[in-house]
């Protein structure tokens, strides 16, 4: 095991030194809401709505083929997980209702596309690929359900816009992105593996490379 990890951190070192690097820097203002998978007895549950959250950090794209580059970052996230639930256990009926704003440093794992140039100095790019979100800090309100969320987080990633070329290396670039949760954001509950909390956002990302 430790011999495969060595070689591929070294291939992974060889192809970086390789590689044509670019470095850049992206801001994401964004839609947060998740999604609610839970069967309780007596319970019913619900989102509660959307909030207004960001992303901000650098990006580094290396390109490996003409317009084909392997993209990632370190890029700080607040994300937003709210949520009411509806007791009929006791009497009378007892609701909940809890909201938090959870924030990940998120390495993102994707491909960044790019087509020719439709105009002058512009193009259009696609990326795809997930993340790995690595939590920061956790802060809530009302913690009666949620006792902690997990540590990592896994989401899918889609991100199209147009990057455009205002000198011989500085671009400004601005798309449209979504991603979507695929783990269970909650680490322990009451209600323990019957209560599933998934974390997404869609918003607009802004940023420019060197």
């Amino acid at each position: 095991m430790k011999k495969l990890l060595f070689s591929a951190l070294f291939l992974f070192s060889v192809f970086i030194s390789e590689a044509q690097v670019r470095f850049g820097f992206k801001a994401a203002p964004n839609i947060s809401f998740n999604r609610i998978d839970a069967e309780a007895d007596n319970t019913d549950f619900n989102t509660e709505g959307v909030g207004l959250r960001f992303q901000l950090g650098p990006i580094f794209d290396f390109e490996f083929k003409e317009n084909h580059y392997f993209s990632t970052g370190i890029i700080f996230t607040s994300k937003r997980s709210a949520f009411s639930a509806d007791s009929t256990i006791t009497t009378p009926p007892t609701s909940y209702k809890e909201d938090y704003s959870p924030q990940y440093l998120q390495v993102p794992i994707t491909l960044k596309l790019f087509t020719e140039e439709i105009g002058l100095d512009k193009k259009i790019y696609f990326q795809f690929g997930g993340t790995i979100d690595f939590m920061t800090n956790s802060e809530g309100e009302d913690e009666n359900i949620v006792q902690s969320f997990r540590f990592i987080d896994l989401n899918s990633l889609l991100a199209v816009g147009m990057e455009y070329g205002i000198g011989i290396n500085t671009k400004l670039f601005g798309g449209l992105i979504y991603q979507r949760g695929l783990l269970n954001a909650i680490n322990k509950n009451i209600y323990g593996d019957s209560f599933k909390l998934r974390n997404d956002f869609v918003g607009l990302e802004v940023g420019i490379i060197f």
